[in-house]
């Protein structure tokens, strides 16, 4: 009798013989998150508002704690991956490591919380928790974690958040000036077009 992790799974996995160009599109959107999320950082210190940089650095500082949770989790409990176990469909190459918990999904909802509990970028933040979502999905579908896996790095995520917004007032004391003058004396070398740098920030 299958326990509750293995039946979900079950459910949400992708059945024996999808179409080439969904698996493609959702191998997309799971490994998306390694581009995404940094991305999005990087946009939102130069578009959004300054005053927000420091919490953006303690976002960003809460995504590696997240992954060193992830690490210490690892050590204490191991888990195979679906198809070690074997059960479902798998439609993506992955190594046969420990499946718990998912560092994918919880990079994107550190990112998430953090954006929403520190007040970097409320509303990115929740439409990044809700990517998450679709993050975690698509890595169950694809047969490389089980759901459990996504709840554990759900709560890893909130507790990194969390962690960001109890850090802003020191990164923005004492880490965020230090970044700034490093990136307005790294803005002449760039040699990015005009319209690319907000105007405040024009040389």
């Amino acid at each position: 009798m299958f326990d509750w992790n293995q039946h979900l799974f079950l459910l949400l996995n992708a059945p024996a013989h999808p179409a080439a160009w969904l698996v493609s599109g959702v191998i997309a959107l799971a490994e998306s998150p390694v581009v995404v999320a940094p991305l999005l950082l990087v946009a939102l210190w130069i578009w959004g508002r300054p005053a927000h940089r420091g919490a953006l650095l303690a976002v960003a500082g809460a995504m590696l704690v997240g992954q060193g949770i992830n690490q210490i989790l690892g050590l204490l409990w191991f888990e195979p991956r679906p198809f070690m176990v074997p059960i479902g469909h798998t439609l993506a190459v992955h190594v046969a490591d420990n499946s718990f918990p998912s560092d994918h999904a919880t990079f994107v909802w550190a990112l998430g919380a953090g954006l929403w509990l520190s007040g970097a970028a409320p509303r990115w933040g929740r439409a990044v928790c809700l990517y998450g979502l679709a993050v975690a999905w698509s890595r169950v579908w694809l047969g490389v974690h089980f759901p459990d896996d996504m709840l554990i790095s759900a709560l890893v995520g909130a507790v990194s958040g969390g962690l960001a917004h109890m850090a802003c007032p020191a990164t923005d004391i004492w880490v965020r000036p230090f970044v700034e003058r490093i990136y307005e004396s790294a803005l002449p070398l760039l040699r990015l077009p005009a319209a690319l740098i907000p105007r405040r920030q024009r040389m």
